[in-house]
């Protein structure tokens, strides 16, 4: 009995993330646009891995009960973060540099596996990472499924959901995502 209990504050232990909640306290005061760069600077702070000149416009709701929390997310230089943008970091989120991401979009690591007719959510987590490379723009509202990497100079479009690879330069649309078009390369 005891040591169910201990498993048990050990597992609210990993959900709790007092420095990221500490730290959305403050951001949730700063002004929205106003202090991107101040906000940016908490998160680098608190232990997240984000690169110089990245804005972050409005608090991030992170979600998980990964131990990992912290080392989950990797953010490039120069990328832009919009308002009420979710990530769960069951496992790595690796978002490169010059990226946008704008209001509304959910980034998923996690799932789980589809069990029988009386209980279809069987309780064995999956987690497996989301890399969204270089140059891409993640428009409003889009959501990133478990496992996908958005290939470089991408735009997925309002709304879309993502639940494939998507190669370099694509505009993906729709639910599911698909590539409706190949985009210009410029340099």
């Amino acid at each position: 009995m005891i040591k169910k209990i201990l498993r048990q504050i050990q597992g609210y232990k990993n959900t709790l993330h007092l420095r990221y909640w500490i730290v959305n306290i403050i951001c949730k005061m700063l002004p929205q646009f106003s202090g991107g760069s101040i906000r940016a600077l908490l998160y680098r702070l608190v232990g997240f891995k984000i690169g110089r000149g990245t804005y972050i416009m409005d608090s991030i709701e992170l979600l998980s009960g990964s131990p990992n929390f912290y080392s989950n997310l990797i953010i490039g230089s120069n990328t832009l973060f919009s308002s009420h943008v979710t990530i769960n970091l069951d496992e790595k989120v690796i978002i490169e540099d010059n990226v946008t991401i704008s209001p509304f979009v959910r980034i998923y690591t996690g799932t789980h596996d589809i069990g029988p007719s009386n209980n279809r959510c069987k309780r064995n987590p999956i987690a497996k990472p989301v890399i969204i490379e270089k140059g891409c723009w993640i428009a409003l509202g889009a959501t990133i499924l478990p496992g996908v990497r958005i290939g470089r100079g991408s735009v997925v479009a309002a709304g879309a959901v993502v639940s494939k690879d998507v190669p370099p330069d694509s505009f993906i649309s729709g639910v599911p995502g698909k590539v409706t078009k190949t985009l210009p390369v410029e340099e």
